[in-house]
């Protein structure tokens, strides 16, 4: 009888302070996915003011009309993966995104300068116009992507804790990606290697390599 009563009291206790946890998980998980919403937004908005660029400059010369090139390769690259938020709750998917952000942040970068060097274009106020905007966009993305990291933070130190990882696991939730994170992998008894991702969308579909 005494058994039956001091493992009741275990298991209440037990059961209270996991409960006593779980808004954290709630307000956390949910804070981490609104800030990967306003920081897909913005991506979304530079990829629109990429298009623009290209549409203005792509006519002017050969060599941007290359470079305009890359850039329409990276957004496609893009265009071809799942960038909705369930997506990208799953570590390699937002891997592969964040690289392919980058690809095409690069290829724009080339873009500007290159048709910068255009004196007609130069001279361009749609052009000039663009250009702060992407300047805009770029410094927008830098802030939400500084957010998303604070946000992801928070949500695994709520979870590092004994009670709090067993709470996590019976609830199915996941430790989160952040940017930049780099994946590793175990290789029997030797040291962990970072895996390194290429994309082609092929008809459609994402191959990595």
């Amino acid at each position: 009888m005494r058994k039956t009563i001091a493992g009741t009291v275990i298991l209440l206790v037990a059961l209270a302070l996991l409960g006593g946890c779980l808004p954290h998980y709630d307000a956390d998980d949910a804070e981490r996915k609104a800030a990967l919403g306003d920081l897909l937004q913005q991506y979304a908005e530079r990829t629109e003011l990429s298009r623009q660029l290209i549409a203005l400059v792509q006519p002017a010369s050969r060599e941007n009309s290359t470079l305009a090139d890359a850039v329409t390769a990276a957004q496609a690259n893009l265009d071809c993966m799942r960038t909705d938020r369930e997506a990208l709750l799953e570590q390699i998917p937002f891997e592969r995104f964040e690289i392919a952000q980058r690809q095409l942040g690069d290829a724009i970068s080339r873009l500007v300068i290159e048709a910068g060097n255009d004196p007609h274009l130069d001279q361009d106020a749609g052009f000039r116009s663009l250009l702060t905007q992407l300047a805009a966009a770029d410094r927008r993305i830098a802030t939400k992507r500084k957010a998303y990291d604070e946000a992801v933070d928070r949500y695994n130190h709520s979870r590092s804790g004994y009670f709090h990882d067993i709470e996590a696991r019976t609830l199915t939730f996941r430790m989160r990606p952040a940017p930049g994170l780099v994946v590793a992998i175990p290789t029997g008894n030797r040291a962990l290697t970072p895996m390194r991702y290429a994309t082609l969308c092929t008809h459609g579909r994402t191959v990595v390599t």
